[in-house]
C-alpha cells in the first residue's frame, strides 16, 4: 500500500486504473462481465494499562476497501482495480488525525490454456504457513501496527510483471519486480515504534540540555541507493508447482532484498546508540554521551541486503487432518552481532503445520517453526537454534454467526508470547462485529516483549458489501 503518488509504476498503474473504470461503460454487455466488493470497516482500540506517560490510550482507526473486476471474455483477460481510504485519530492531551487516500491493487491479466501474464500493482502469495514468513517474501508488510493485523491485510502491493506456464501436470511461475519498497516499519515516536518514545522521554526528562540535544539527533536514514529507480534494485522470482503421488509441491528461487530494514551503524560510535536503543538504561545514555558521538554518528543506516532464496514448500491430506510445510535457506540474513555491530549469516528456515475441523465446527491450526543460523558467531538477540509455535483455535456457534478464536504464538527459544483472543458475531444485515485483545509479554529485547506494555482490547464494526 502506499499514496498514490509516489513512483513512476506508481503513476502507470493509477493512470491504467482510471482508463479502465472510464472505458467500461463503452463495452456491451456481453463482451464482459463486471464485480464489484468491498467493505466499510471501523476500530477503537483501548489500552490496558497506562504504564508509560507517551502512549496513547484510545485509538480509532477506520478502512474502507472497493475493489472492481472486469472480465473482458472476448480477450480472455480481466482488470483489477482495488482503492483504499483510511482514516486514524488519537484521543489523548496530543490530538492527531491522519487520512490517506491510497491506490491498493491495480492490474491487467491475460488467460490463455497454457498461459497466463499480469502486469500492475500486485498482492502474490507463496508459501503455505500462515502468518509467517519463510518463503512468502515478494510484497512488503506494513507494521505500523505491529501485528494488529494479519500478514495479507499488512501485504503492500508492488509493481510486478508475472507469467505462468502450464504444462501437463506442472505450472511454471515466474516474477519481475522493477523497483523496490520496503517494509513500513517506524523506530521511533509511535506506540508501535521498535524503539517507542527513547527519544521524547529524554526530551521531556531530567537530563541537561547537551544530553537533550544529542539525543535529538538521532535518527535513521534510508540508504541512498535504494532510492535509486533503475533496474540494479529489481527483484524476481521463480516456483514450480507439480503433484508427486498424494502431495503436492511447489519448488522456488527468489533474488530478493531484504524488506524489514537492519539497522546498520556508521561508525565505532554507533554501537554505542545501538546499545542504548536496545538496553535503555542510564549507564548506556551515559557511555555515549561520553563519546561525544558527531551529527554522522548519531545517523543508523537500514540496511535492505539483497538475498537469495531457495526452498520449496508441500501439502497433503492425513486422514482427516490436513498437513503442510515449507523450507528455505536465506543467503546473507541480516542480524545485529552480540557487540551491535551489523552482521550478515546465512539461514535455515522451516515450518509445519496441520489444521482440522471436527463435526461440531471446532477448528484447530498447529504450527511448528524451526531457524537454524550458519556459521553462527553470538548475536543479539538471536540464538544460533531458534523454536517457534503458534496455535489457532477456534469454535462456530449459532450456525456460524458467532465464532471464538484464540489465536496464540510462542517464542519456545526467547520465551515470549503474544496472546489473541476475540469473539466475532454476523449479523442478518451483513455487518459483523468483533471485541477482541492482543496481549504481549517478554523480555525487552525480545519480539513480542517490546510490546509488553501494549496490551489492548478493540472493538471492531465491519460491513462488507
Amino acid at each position: 500500500m502506499i499514496f498514490l503518488r509516489r513512483g513512476t509504476l506508481s503513476k502507470i498503474s493509477l493512470i491504467g486504473a482510471v482508463i479502465i473504470l472510464a472505458c467500461s461503460p463503452l463495452w456491451a454487455a456481453e463482451d464482459f462481465a463486471y464485480k464489484a466488493k468491498g467493505y466499510v470497516m471501523g476500530r477503537a482500540y483501548q489500552d490496558v494499562k497506562d504504564d508509560t506517560p507517551f502512549e496513547k490510550q484510545h485509538d480509532l482507526e477506520g478502512r474502507a476497501r472497493l475493489e472492481n473486476e472486469l472480465t473482458l471474455k472476448d480477450w480472455d483477460a480481466l482488470a483489477f482495480v482495488a482503492v483504499e481510504a483510511r482514516g486514524e485519530a488519537f484521543f489523548n492531551d496530543k490530538t492527531a488525525k491522519d487520512a490517506d487516500f491510497l491506490l491498493r491493487e491495480a492490474y491487467v491479466e491475460v488467460r490463455k490454456p497454457h498461459f497466463s501474464c499480469t502486469i500492475g500493482r500486485q498482492v502474490l502469495t507463496w508459501g503455505k504457513l500462515d502468518d509467517i514468513v519463510i518463503l512468502d517474501r515478494l510484497n512488503p508488510q506494513d507494521y505500523r501496527r505491529f501485528i494488529m493485523y494479519n500478514k495479507q491485510e499488512r501485504k503492500e502491493p508492488v509493481f510486478m510483471f508475472r507469467h505462468s506456464y502450464f504444462g501437463k501436470g506442472f505450472e511454471i511461475e515466474s516474477v519481475f519486480i522493477p523497483e523496490f519498497r520496503a517494509s513500513n516499519l517506524q523506530y521511533f515516536g509511535t506506540d508501535w515504534s521498535a524503539y517507542d518514545h527513547l527519544i521524547q522521554g529524554v526530551e521531556e526528562g531530567e537530563y541537561s540540555e547537551g544530553t537533550k540535544g544529542i539525543i535529538r539527533k538521532i535518527r535513521t536514514e534510508e540508504k541512498e541507493s535504494l532510492t535509486d529507480r533503475s533496474l540494479k534494485n529489481a527483484q524476481g522470482g521463480m516456483r514450480l508447482r507439480t503433484r508427486i503421488g498424494e502431495v503436492d509441491w511447489g519448488f522456488y528461487y527468489m533474488n530478493l532484498l531484504q524488506s524489514l530494514s537492519t539497522l546498520r551503524e556508521k561508525s565505532d560510535k554507533g554501537l554505542f546508540l545501538k546499545r542504548l536503543l536496545n538496553f535503555p538504561t542510564a549507564d548506556n545514555l551515559a557511555a555515549l554521551i561520553a563519546n561525544n558521538p558527531a551529527d554522522f554518528d548519531l545517523a543508523l543506516e537500514e540496511e535492505h541486503p539483497r538475498m537469495h532464496v531457495a526452498g520449496f514448500d508441500w501439502e497433503a491430506v492425513a486422514g482427516e487432518w490436513g498437513v503442510r510445510g515449507e523450507a528455505a535457506f536465506l543467503s546473507g540474513h541480516p542480524y545485529c552481532a552480540a557487540d551491535m555491530s551489523y552482521a550478515e549469516r546465512n539461514t535455515l528456515m522451516a515450518g509445519i503445520g496441520a489444521d482440522h475441523t471436527t463435526a461440531n465446527n471446532l477448528s484447530l491450526n498447529v504450527q511448528f517453526i524451526e531457524t537454524y543460523i550458519l556459521n553462527y558467531k553470538p548475536l543479539f538477540p538471536d540464538e544460533e537454534f531458534s523454536h517457534q509455535v503458534t496455535a489457532t483455535l477456534s469454535k462456530d456457534f449459532l450456525r456460524g454467526d458467532l465464532t471464538c478464536t484464540l489465536k496464540h504464538t510462542f517464542n519456545i527459544s526467547y520465551k515470549d508470547w503474544m496472546l489473541n483472543p476475540k469473539v466475532s458475531y454476523k449479523f442478518k444485515n451483513g455487518l459483523q462485529a468483533t471485541l477482541g485483545s492482543f496481549l504481549f509479554e517478554g523480555g525487552p529485547t525480545t519480539v513480542f516483549g517490546r510490546y509488553s506494555n501494549q496490551d489492548v482490547i478493540y472493538l471492531e464494526a465491519k460491513i462488507h458489501f
